[in-house]
């Protein structure tokens, strides 16, 4: 009888040795496992990044948007015409003003989800360094001065700095914008034909140095607010591409 019992026992215990040893990892199993959820992770993390970047784009261009819905109310009021700058780089104080009035909008409008990223660089002495009357990022001293995360392209003249002109004069031709067409400010200065589908009215801000605001397949470009009120993501150099 006590053989018996024993032998039982025995073979219990040899059973419950063998589930433990199947239930557990051998070091290669674990280090295979660590290498499979490395791989996937490495898979993921661009998709999801990818995906918050397109998010934050998305934010963006409706924030644009909501910058055409206050311009063309502003025009219908104003025999057709866009609200008018002294010049397509900040400040803007009558643009923000147009915005306040016509939207009751808050600071979000102002300013686009990636301007820190725009904040960035600016290492040419052509520009102002970070933090001065050059910054686009929210905030009251930014709001007061009418320095908004958008380049305005209904201007008079283009802005100048200790080394000449802030962008290209030659490409980025002061004009005056109606829902329908361009004025040139300087008749000996003509500004280019383009559809209203084709002319932009303001796009995300840009500046030597900086990197661009958004990116899609392996190229950075800016949202662009046309001329009959669309929001497009525009890639490349905005010189090949301003109308």
């Amino acid at each position: 009888m006590s053989g018996g019992g024993e032998s039982a026992a025995c073979k219990g215990e040899t059973m419950r040795s063998l589930k433990s040893k199947a239930c557990a990892f051998t070091l290669i199993e674990l280090l295979v496992t660590i290498g499979i959820m490395g791989v996937l992770i490495g898979i993921l993390l661009p998709v999801l990044g990818m995906a918050r970047a397109r998010a934050r784009e998305t934010t963006c261009a409706s924030s644009l948007r909501q910058v055409g819905v206050a311009v063309f109310m502003y025009a219908n009021e104003n025999r057709g015409y866009f609200p008018i700058e002294p010049t397509e780089h900040n400040p803007h104080p009558h643009l923000m003003q147009v915005l306040r009035s016509q939207l009751k909008a808050g600071p979000a409008i102002f300013y686009c989800n990636e301007a820190e990223l725009m904040e960035a660089g600016a290492q040419s002495p052509d520009y102002t360094p970070k933090g001065e009357t050059d910054s686009v990022i929210p905030s009251e001293a930014n709001i007061a001065a009418g320095n908004v995360s958008y380049v305005y392209w209904s201007f008079l003249a283009n802005k100048t700095g200790a080394n000449g002109t802030w962008r290209e004069p030659s490409v980025f031709i002061p004009r005056i914008l109606k829902t329908s067409g361009a004025v040139a400010v300087d008749p000996s200065r003509p500004v280019e034909k383009a559809t209203t589908s084709e002319r932009w009215v303001a796009c995300d801000f840009f500046r030597q140095g900086a990197p661009f605001p958004h990116s899609r397949r392996h190229a950075s470009g800016l949202n662009v607010l046309f001329q009959d009120g669309h929001v497009e993501l525009v890639l490349g150099s905005p010189r090949k591409s301003f109308k």
